[in-house]
C-alpha cells in the first residue's frame, strides 16, 4: 500500500538568488497559502493572497472530470473561505518551478494538512500561473489565471468525508 501522505523529499525547489518579478510573485501568492494559519484569523492572510490577483482572475481547478466552475476573483475569495472552514492546518511545499517566456509560472508542488475533526489531509498539485505584468516596474506582476491541477481522488475523498466527520460532531453536540 503507498503511503498517502508521501512527499518527493528529493525535489524540494530552492529559487534562485535573483528571482524574476513573476517568480517573485508566484512565490509571494505561495508564501500566502502557507500563512492561512499562521494567526487565530486567516482572513489577512486570504486577503493578502487576494491582493496578488488581477481583477479579471480566471480560477480552474483542474482536471474537469471534477466539473469545478471557472471562478472569477470575488467567487474564488468565497471558495477559499468556505474550504478554509474545514481546515485548520496546511503547508505547501514547492517541488519543482518552470518559468517560461510568455509569463507563467508552472509549479510542482504538495501540501499536507489536518482538517476540522483532526484527519489528516495530503494532496498533490500542478499549478499554472499566468501573470500579467504591472505597468509600474516598483509592484509585482498580478496573477491574471490560474490553472491548479489536484488529486481529484484524495480531495474528492477527504472532503466528502471531512463534512461528514464535521457534520457527526456538531450533531453529537447537539
Amino acid at each position: 500500500m503507498s503511503n498517502p501522505f508521501w512527499v518527493p523529499s528529493s525535489l524540494i525547489y530552492v529559487p534562485p538568488n535573483d528571482p524574476s518579478p513573476n517568480l517573485q510573485a508566484a512565490l509571494a501568492y505561495i508564501d500566502a497559502r502557507n500563512n492561512w494559519f499562521s494567526s487565530a484569523d486567516c482572513v489577512s492572510a486570504v486577503e493578502r493572497m487576494m491582493s496578488m490577483f488581477d481583477e479579471d482572475l480566471e480560477h480552474r481547478i483542474l482536471p474537469r472530470s471534477l466539473e469545478r466552475p471557472v471562478l472569477n476573483k470575488s467567487q474564488y475569495k468565497v471558495y477559499v473561505n468556505e474550504l478554509l472552514r474545514f481546515i485548520r492546518e496546511y503547508t505547501i511545499s514547492l517541488h519543482e518551478v518552470t518559468e517560461t517566456i510568455d509569463n507563467s509560472i508552472i509549479i510542482h508542488a504538495s501540501s499536507v494538512g489536518t482538517g476540522l475533526s483532526g484527519a489528516k489531509f495530503s494532496n498533490e498539485y500542478m499549478i499554472f500561473l499566468h501573470m500579467k505584468p504591472s505597468d509600474n516596474p516598483e509592484e509585482l506582476p498580478k496573477i491574471s489565471k490560474v490553472k491548479e491541477f489536484v488529486d481529484s481522488k484524495h480531495t474528492v475523498e477527504f472532503f466528502r468525508e471531512e463534512r461528514r466527520r464535521v457534520g457527526a460532531a456538531v450533531g453529537a453536540q447537539s
